[in-house]
């Protein structure tokens, strides 16, 4: 009888399901199975007659053997035990023991070692090749991978015909959760629920948990495509969907396809996986760039009425916003950090639609302007910033009918945080920052100003220079009184005067004018705080 299976140069990936007892009832009858031990996954079938072979296995392997190791050693039950331990401890199979031409029967020294090992024992007798059962295992192979394919081929097809649906990424969702036999969550940017289908076997991760998933998804932490939570047999895996790279940083996110499996998901899971994330890309960016030209238009339109809105319009905008529909709405004026990139607006509007979960985007000027229900939080900033960005942040709004009267204010709001967060270089919230107009002229811009303003005095020797300063910040605090800013400043009420009277002269302006007084008191404090 032969000793070995078909040439193979490796293992071939074996499709879920090949199991010990499904490929015995492929086997000829006179193969029997001595000892049952239960059913075990079956990857290989591999011929060897080495005295050790658990150095070249894999794992949930059939060893098929002459007992050439055990020649001369059958009866001695410690080699025995030793042999089977070995391979019980390599996670094989089955061993499969071959009749003749060393054995006529399988030594009840092997039967006992299998048993107390609990290794599946299959008896082969001589007119049995072990060729023929590597090829009867090949084929099973083959026709398990041939039922693969065209399960996969009709998987994608369902997928498919999603995109004909009228609401297509929710029937995408529950036909990918039906096929993987998984609970599947689609995420907003900001990590919104779009759509959820769960099923009870699969985890129910805690809202940390799953917060924790979302941002290694969207982070891309360790350049992995995908983030991964496993626990026992539960598998929780979450991938990204980007929108195209810009010149400006990385792709900003679309969303987070969340996937949770009561088992290790296969090859093909992984493949149906692949095509619902392309799928899913391209609806998300049908929908972040729908009509980008009638959206600008429409938000254009918003800033500018100053009126309540009617019901119709205010289901309109409320629809073009994703989040919650009781969230606030905020203003956002974004600056890329590329200051070129801004010459090409197609592509920003696209990204800015994502970013933000919103279709009301539109240019103004070299920056951009955004209507958005999303938060500005610190993880917010870091997407931002990621992607190329830099945003300013209105105060938030009540989303009602009367909102369409604010958005202009809101709009001048954020507008004027635009020079502080291209000088700084970061993204700033309205809420955080003192509601002043000292508060809307960056430091370095109003520093400049300031040293304009007071260039002759900053330009005499320094002593007069330190003197005339303090005499004119003491005398504007004080309101213009004389007595006050002489206490304040321990100098006698005349030459106070005296002193006021030469900065005046100097500085060629009327302090008189409370403006002239306005715009000084505003210099100094830049002054006083570079």
């Amino acid at each position: 009888m032969g000793h070995s299976a078909p040439p193979q140069s490796s293992p071939q990936p074996v499709a879920p399901g090949i199991t010990l007892r499904r490929f015995l009832r492929q086997l000829p009858p006179e193969i029997t199975l001595v000892h049952d031990a239960g059913d075990r996954p079956l990857r290989w079938v591999e011929a060897s007659d080495m005295d050790d072979p658990t150095d070249y296995l894999l794992d949930e392997e059939m060893i098929l053997t002459s007992g050439f190791p055990l020649l001369g050693h059958d009866q001695d039950p410690d080699q025995v035990q030793q042999f089977i331990a070995r391979l019980a401890q390599a996670k094989v199979s089955a061993l499969g023991f071959g009749l003749e031409p060393y054995f006529t029967a399988i030594p009840q020294t092997v039967i006992d070692a299998c048993l107390a090992h609990q290794l599946p024992l299959v008896e082969i007798p001589a007119s049995v090749p072990f060729a023929a059962i590597g090829i009867a295992f090949a084929q099973l192979i083959e026709a398990d991978n041939a039922a693969q394919l065209r399960g996969s081929a009709e998987a994608n097809r369902a997928l498919m015909r999603c995109m004909t649906h009228p609401d297509p990424e929710a029937q995408l969702v529950a036909v990918l959760s039906q096929r993987l036999k998984a609970s599947v969550r689609l995420l907003g940017a900001e990590g919104q629920v779009r759509h959820e289908v769960s099923l009870a076997e699969t985890a129910d991760l805690d809202e940390d948990r799953k917060s924790e998933l979302f941002e290694k998804a969207a982070s891309g932490a360790s350049n992995q495509q995908f983030a991964m939570h496993r626990e026992d047999s539960l598998v929780d895996l979450a991938f990204p969907i980007r929108a195209s790279t810009t010149s400006g940083g990385r792709a900003p996110l679309l969303g987070v396809l969340s996937i949770g499996f009561a088992r290790t998901p296969s090859a093909f899971d992984h493949n149906l996986i692949t095509t619902a994330l392309g799928l899913l890309d391209v609806l998300a960016r049908e929908r972040a760039a729908s009509s980008s030209s009638s959206t600008q238009l429409a938000t254009t339109l918003l800033f500018a009425s100053r009126s309540a809105f009617d019901a119709a319009t205010f289901d309109l905008f409320s629809a073009s916003l994703g989040g919650a529909a009781a969230n606030p709405v905020r203003v956002a004026v974004v600056s890329p950090l590329d200051s070129s990139a801004a010459q090409q607006p197609s592509p920003h509007l696209t990204h800015l639609q994502a970013l933000f979960d919103t279709r009301l985007v539109m240019q103004a000027d070299d920056h951009f302007v955004a209507l958005t229900r999303a938060e500005p939080t610190t993880a917010m900033f870091e997407r931002l910033e990621s992607s190329g960005y830099v945003a300013g942040f209105s105060t938030p709004e009540p989303a009602d009918r009367q909102l369409g009267e604010k958005l202009a204010d809101l709009q001048a709001q954020a507008t004027g945080l635009l020079p502080q967060i291209r000088e700084k270089r970061q993204s700033l919230d309205a809420r955080s920052i003192p509601r002043s107009f000292l508060s809307l002229l960056p430091a370095q811009a109003g520093k400049q100003l300031a040293e304009q303003a007071l260039a002759p005095i900053l330009d005499l020797p320094e002593p007069r220079r330190d003197l005339y300063l303090e005499v004119l910040t003491g005398w504007l605090e004080a309101n213009g009184s004389w007595d006050q800013t002489s206490k304040n400043i321990d100098l006698h009420r005349n030459s106070v005067r005296r002193h006021i009277a030469s900065i005046g002269e100097i500085l060629d302006k009327d302090l008189n004018r409370a403006g002239v007084r306005q715009e000084l008191y505003l210099a100094l404090n830049f002054l006083a705080s570079s």
